[in-house]
């Protein structure tokens, strides 16, 4: 077996249940393993275990497991601030739901994690220090918006975290920094005690670096602990590939790194099938991705402020944003709203009906899940701001990285994004799986074998020295 800093999260609870290690040993092990990477920036606070007498006891599904969790989820006693100068005092006296669940399952707190802030960018870059920097190369960015989370994940730092996902922002940086990062169906997770932007499409979820991992977080998190199911059989294991919408403009070495996958699980015995026709119009999904959440983060960022008793209204907090990217996105709201409701309800009916339409594409052919690169190109520069260059010339780096993991949140399917391989650069690239609505525990199944195949295949790179 590895080092501590190694181990899942299923291998940590066997090592502390056998008595290979105690919850206090394997909690200074990551504690001094997060000491040692300061420099990644993961983390908003100091953090760490409790003294070891008020250790939680190695009973339950996470007894003795530290969590890193993003920092617009209440944890009682500590600060969320959702990485924006106007939270920086902001001290929840409850937890969240999410994150009672995870406490009472015997999980213990690494700390809180830096975000894009407001959870409204796509990088993870901050301008106040709290950039994170990803592990497998400090001169690239996480991507976002749950940034720190993927770092401390990938980084070794706890074998699991929390983050929110609203159109990418679980499933960008975990593919970014080479883990598994998981949507669930929207609503599946409780949602009180966030910091949200958009009722309609937040929600909690969860990055690992095994899906076995993954699937005990799901049962906590989402209160259905359910028997083990038999393994998906041959006839199960069919996938589409959207060839003329998340398969288009790919970054060559991207390309060559998802196809190799899809190499190696055709070798393996999974049935890949092209659609070769437009699944939507990618123009209008975008614009359905982006105007729901702007017409809705007023009021949802005011609820969360008067739940709280905050001092602070949505105007003082956006006035105060500290970062350019979300400045621009953020402050035109002072000035009313940027989406009237006509165009809201037509933004809802457009992702209702592109829902049903890729629920139709799936079912015609037979198949579990499309299958997709997770992000058109790898982790940016570490200065990447608003835009990028691309083929020599300068497009938005939001819409860029949100293209593939916006579809399944405009949906409200659940969505898995599991390591492809590395570039030649050493850098990671990820694969999606999307299923319907209410399929996420088929989903974690068939995403535990896909993954299990690709382990065993000779896919391409590896990743840098950090």
């Amino acid at each position: 077996m590895t080092g501590p800093d190694q181990w899942t999260l299923l291998q940590a609870r066997t090592a502390i249940r056998e008595g290979a290690i105690s919850t206090a040993e394997y909690a200074s092990e990551l504690t001094t393993r997060k000491r040692q990477r300061t420099d990644l920036h993961a983390f908003v606070d100091g953090g760490g275990p409790p003294p070891a007498a008020l250790l939680p006891a190695d009973s339950g599904p996470l007894g003795g497991i530290p969590l890193a969790v993003k920092d617009n989820i209440d944890v009682a006693g500590t600060s969320t601030t959702a990485c924006t100068p106007a939270l920086h005092q902001h001290l929840p006296l409850r937890d969240s739901a999410a994150w009672r669940r995870c406490s009472e399952a015997g999980a213990w707190l690494m700390g809180k994690t830096t975000m894009h802030e407001l959870a409204y960018g796509v990088t993870g870059a901050h301008t106040d220090g709290l950039t994170a920097r990803n592990p497998t190369d400090r001169d690239r960015l996480t991507g976002g918006s749950s940034s720190g989370t993927a770092a401390a994940v990938a980084a070794g730092l706890v074998p699991g975290g929390l983050g929110t996902d609203t159109g990418g922002s679980i499933r960008i940086p975990a593919a970014l920094c080479g883990v598994a990062g998981f949507r669930p169906t929207t609503g599946r997770y409780p949602s009180q005690g966030l910091v949200r932007v958009s009722p309609t499409r937040d929600t909690v979820g969860v990055m690992a670096r095994d899906v076995d991992d993954i699937k005990v977080l799901d049962a906590v998190l989402s209160g259905h602990v359910l028997p083990s199911a038999p393994p998906p059989s041959p006839a199960q294991r069919v996938l589409v590939l959207p060839r003329a919408t998340t398969w288009t403009d790919l970054d060559p070495e991207v390309a060559r790194v998802v196809e190799g996958a899809c190499d190696a699980l055709r070798a393996a015995g999974w049935s890949l099938r092209d659609f070769p026709e437009p699944l939507y119009d990618t123009a209008e999904l975008l614009d359905v991705a982006t105007s729901v959440p702007l017409a809705e983060t007023r009021a949802a960022v005011e609820d969360y402020l008067r739940g709280h008793d905050s001092p602070h209204t949505f105007d003082t907090v956006i006035e105060g944003l500290a970062s350019p990217d979300v400045r621009a996105i953020l402050m035109p709201l002072l000035d009313g709203p940027a989406i009237t409701p006509d165009l809201y309800h037509s933004a809802l009916r457009t992702g209702a009906r592109m829902a049903s339409r890729a629920l139709s594409a799936l079912e015609s052919a037979g198949a579990a899940a499309f299958l997709s690169p997770t992000t058109i190109t790898a982790a940016p520069p570490l200065g990447t701001g608003w835009s990028m260059l691309r083929a020599g010339r300068p497009v938005p780096v939001f819409s860029t990285y949100i293209r593939n993991t916006a579809p399944s949140a405009v949906w409200g399917w659940p969505s898995l994004t599991l390591p492809a391989g590395y570039t030649s650069r050493g850098w990671p690239v990820g694969i999606l799986l999307d299923a319907p609505p209410r399929h996420d525990r088929r989903l974690l199944d068939l995403g535990r074998l896909c993954a299990r195949d690709l382990s065993m295949a000779s896919l391409p790179g590896s990743p840098c020295t950090p």
